[in-house]
This record gives C-alpha cells, structure tokens and sequence, in this order.
C-alpha cells in the first residue's frame, strides 16, 4: 500500500530533527506560532456531504503509523502526536464518540482494515485505483502543494518571468520537474537525485531556486543546514494534474457509511476553524 506523501521519502536525520520541531512548536518550547502564510485552503466541499447521516457509531478503532513527522509520529517521551493523531483525537470529540488510536507500521494498515483489526486509517494511505478495490475513503482534509525555495537574496517574486535564466534544483524525473518543464521553460532545469542534493547545492549557491515538496522545505529552513540562506518564496502550487496528493481517511470499502459520518464530521471541524487551528499548530512554516 503506498502512502499519499508523493515526494521522495525524507532521510532519516531529515525526520528526526522534523519531530523536534514539530514537538517543539505543538507543545510549547518555542509558543504556538502561525504559519506565515497565514493562508489555508478551503479543501473540505459541503456539498458532497451526503443529506442523510448514518447513525452515529458506538466506537470508531483509527490506527496510524509512528514514523512520518509531523503527521503521525512519537515524541521523545513515547507520546504518540501529530497532525494525523490530533485530527482523530479532535474528530471524536466533536462527534461524541469515542475512539482508540493503535500504532502499526505503515505496510500493515490496510490489512489491519481488511482484517477488521480496526475500524479507519489516519496515515496518509494513497487513495488509488488498486486501493479502492478494497478501501473507502473521506474527502481530502490536507493537500501537500509544491513550493520555491530561494536564497533570501532573491529579488521578486519566483514566477516565470522573474526566474528565467536562473538555475532551478528539482528531482530529476519527478513531477516537479515536468511541472518546471511546462510551465517554467525560461528557466534552467538542474536535475538532481534527491532533494536534499537539491538544497545543499542551493545553500552553497550552486542553484539559483529549488522547486519541490512544500513541507520538507519548510522544514529545511527552520533547520541547521539552510544556516538563514533562504526564503520560501512566491505561490504555492496545488494543480491536481501534477500534484494530485491529498490526505484521506481510509475504511474499509464495506464502510462507506463509517466515511460518509467522517466527511460531515470534518465539515463541521471545517467550518469551526478547528482545521485551520491544527494546521498552524504541526506546521510552524507554512507549506502554503
């Protein structure tokens, strides 16, 4: 089963120091900050919410996994946070309804739904083709746009016309890449094999901009490594033809009715705030 983050998997020490940070920002170290875009994204479409609701269930059995900051991850004292785990926590409590969260690795979520092991998957569990032969799935409660990275330096806004002839760092063969490709021919493509490479060669100003996953290079600039080079710097980029990733809750296909009461839950979350609160809460730079 692939999990729905489509960008290359972090290294680990990118995911260590991710889950300080995160940690540090959800409990306090450094106060709640909000994200600096302060802008988040309408995701959640009331008018797919189904007009009658299914009974309210006795109990609902999320599972997640533990490794993948700061979606769902543990701290350094055991204690299971994130995104992902907030958002089940936040969603039973404004659908009175209790709820147990289990951690298993990634590659045995689904089974642990097919097995009836659990009742719902919060962790990013790719909604595919393949998938829907056996799953069921809410609508999409977080997107993971592309973003520009460029050295503070940088004058004007990272658009085409401001950075033609400059030197872009991008995954080689990734989306990102066909992104630059079709709509960034002004500029010069450097092709790298991972993004970390991407970066370092950014930090030593080998590359004019890097272009890829928003939340590794929010990160990357709150970490050690980017030593205050750089800037995130214009739009972000959320077209669904070439950044179609988005994170789903997924029960089993059987269950519809147990995603059709998730769904009108997140809607009222929506129209609370209560999304926009977490959000500013697990993403200290925001990946909008």
């Amino acid at each position: 089963m692939k999990r729905n983050a489509e960008s290359p998997r972090p290294s680990i020490a990118l995911l260590q120091l991710v889950a300080v940070l995160v940690a540090s920002f959800a409990f306090g170290a450094f106060g709640v900050r909000a994200a600096e875009d302060g802008i988040v994204p309408r995701l959640i479409d009331p008018g797919l919410v189904a007009a009658e609701q299914p009974a309210r269930p006795g109990v609902i059995r999320f599972v997640t996994s533990d490794d993948f900051p700061p979606f769902n991850f543990t701290d350094g004292g055991g204690r299971l946070i994130g995104y992902n785990v907030e958002l089940a926590r936040t969603l039973c409590r404004q659908a009175a309804v209790a709820c147990t969260i289990q951690v298993r690795p990634f590659e045995e979520l689904a089974g642990a739904l097919a097995a009836n092991e659990a009742d719902a998957a919060i962790a990013g569990l790719a909604d595919t083709a393949a998938a829907r032969e056996t799953l069921a799935f809410t609508q999409p409660y977080l997107r993971l746009p592309a973003r520009f990275v460029t050295r503070t330096s940088f004058a004007g806004d990272a658009i085409p016309e401001t950075l033609s002839g400059f030197a872009v760092g991008v995954v080689t063969g990734s989306r990102y890449e066909d992104y630059l490709r079709d709509f960034f021919p002004g500029s010069r493509r450097i092709g790298f094999v991972a993004q970390e490479e991407a970066l370092a060669a950014l930090a030593s100003e080998k590359v004019d901009a890097v272009f890829g996953d928003s939340l590794s290079l929010g990160f990357w600039l709150t970490g050690p490594a980017a030593k205050g080079c750089c800037r995130l710097a214009g739009a972000a980029y959320v077209e669904t033809a070439y950044f179609p990733g988005a994170l789903r809750i997924a029960v089993r296909r059987e269950d519809r009715d147990l995603a059709v009461f998730l769904d009108a839950a997140l809607v009222r979350l929506d129209q609370q705030q209560r999304l926009d609160d977490l959000y500013r809460r697990f993403f200290p730079v925001g990946i909008y």
